[in-house]
């Protein structure tokens, strides 16, 4: 049975040309556009988390992550809230 990783001889292997002579790749940026407004949910927790990605776009890109953090960390209360 052949893995889903297995390449044939020669294409892609330790002497891969781009192994031996790396160049920069230039990265393109991001044109998906922004969705302006997001449909209600009915359910509180999540509908607060939506709005918190509302203005997310006019964040440098080095604050997301806590930004995502905060909403995570919300969305799981909410949920361990709903348990009891």
């Amino acid at each position: 049975m052949s893995e889903l990783n297995d390449h044939p001889e020669g294409a892609g292997g330790p002497q891969s040309a781009e192994l031996q002579s790396p160049e920069p790749q230039s990265v393109e940026p991001h044109d998906a556009p922004w969705p302006d407004d997001a449909a209600p949910t009915g359910d509180a927790a999540v509908d607060s988390a939506v709005e918190q990605l509302a203005g997310i776009s006019a964040v440098p890109v080095a604050e997301h992550s806590g930004i995502y953090a905060e909403i995570h960390d919300s969305l799981l209360a909410a949920l361990d809230a709903d348990e009891r």
